[in-house]
């Protein structure tokens, strides 16, 4: 098992703030008011409102300002089962929030539910066995596949973690029987609700956390007192409670407040002088590596080698804890040949498979740049701690008189 992390949960008037950290580096934040709003994850019972062909896709109400747009055509797997699944007009659906609402696009929605577990994610509505894309090795991948078999016995769908081949079958098996109880339990509620409802709600932050990090980390966990449950965090999650005072001298003690604020700024400066430039767009996210003071290289390296690489591992956590989604393109210094690319992706991989969040890297572009595209599960940092300039409306500039 790999070197501990420490989860900080801190409560204020209005927030619970939960802090990921490792070393003292702010790895992931997440805060969300005490009565929240945040969907994702979460399952409900939805209303179609209007369903249009053409765009094929539907709106559905789940209770919020915004309609939430559901895809009519969902994975082969779903189909296999469900048949074709038309969606009628009126007619009441059960959903999971794959994306929550943002700007002026409603929730995006899908029938496919997925509960997730510390072993695997059951997928209810079809059969379908996967396995992690963590697990590359063949003879790993063989026996995931038929550890999946073996529990799912044709009654659901799994996908297998990587950390089930750490763990007796048995407490496979207890988990995944555990997560059909749930599901069979929401289809009873269901039955007896009115739409829009809230079926199932997805666990508390620092729950997802340990759940989704407990089978590669040790981990620590540190709360205020009450804010935190202990049933559903997995047996080697270390527990502790502290009241306020303490929790505020952890808080400031890892430096928690100035990560963050350092992370809502363009420039990151790195050790040696050199410097990454990062702007954040909706289309996609840009990250510059600019070389520094630093003139001297590894040994059988490249000086821009050796600058790109000693970069790698902060863009990795730069973009995790910012929690950018979607297409991100890194421009790192020129390097002499495709080896070094070779190199350096490798290296960018390295650095990104410790993220729980699924990110694929693309390879390089003609122009020479890494692309990667990043799996958006909630709001980036950035939506979360600041709110758009009422006189530039975010762009950082004024219009002149």
């Amino acid at each position: 098992m790999a070197e501990g992390m420490q989860i900080l949960v801190h409560k204020s008037e209005e927030y619970i703030e939960t802090a990921l950290l490792h070393s003292g580096s702010l790895l992931e934040y997440d805060r969300r008011e005490q009565n929240g709003t945040d969907l994702v994850g979460t399952v409900m019972l939805g209303r179609v409102e209007r369903v249009l062909p053409d765009v094929k896709a539907a709106f559905v109400n789940i209770g919020r300002k915004l309609n939430g747009f559901l895809p009519i055509r969902e994975a082969e797997s779903y189909h296999a089962i469900n048949g074709k699944s038309p969606l009628v007009t009126g007619a009441d659906v059960i959903v999971q929030v794959k994306k929550d609402e943002k700007g002026g696009k409603g929730a995006f929605l899908t029938r496919d539910i997925t509960l997730p577990g510390q072993y695997l994610l059951l997928l209810p509505m079809s059969r379908f066995v996967g396995v992690s894309k963590r697990i590359e090795d063949p003879a790993e991948h063989a026996a995931a596949k038929a550890l999946g078999k073996t529990v799912a016995q044709d009654r659901f769908g799994v996908i297998i973690r990587h950390s089930a081949l750490f763990a007796r079958l048995e407490d496979v098996r207890q988990e995944a029987e555990a997560l059909y109880k749930n599901w069979q339990a929401v289809i009873a509620h269901a039955n007896m609700r009115k739409s829009p409802a809230v079926l199932l709600e997805e666990r508390p932050y620092h729950e997802i956390l340990a759940r989704d990090y407990s089978a590669r980390y040790s981990l620590q966990l540190c709360a205020e007192e009450g804010v935190a449950a202990v049933e559903h965090l997995p047996q080697n999650v270390a527990f502790s409670a502290c009241d306020g005072i303490a929790m505020e001298a952890l808080w400031q003690g890892n430096h928690v407040t100035r990560q963050l604020r350092n992370a809502l700024e363009r420039k990151v400066q790195l050790p040696g002088g050199a410097s990454l430039v990062i702007d954040e767009r909706e289309a996609l996210h840009t990250i510059d590596v600019n070389s520094g003071g630093n003139v001297s290289a590894q040994e059988g390296m490249s000086l821009a080698l050796t600058q790109n690489l000693s970069a790698a591992g902060e863009i990795a956590r730069q973009i995790r804890l910012r929690n950018l989604s979607g297409i991100i393109l890194v421009d790192f210094i020129d390097m002499e040949n495709a080896d070094e690319q070779a190199r350096l992706q490798a290296a960018m991989e390295e650095a990104l498979s410790a993220d729980r969040i699924k990110t694929v890297v693309h390879g390089f572009t003609s122009l020479g740049l890494l692309e990667l595209t990043r799996k958006r599960t909630a709001s980036a940092l950035r939506e979360v701690l600041t709110v758009p300039c009422s006189h530039c409306g975010g762009t950082g500039y004024q219009n002149l008189p």
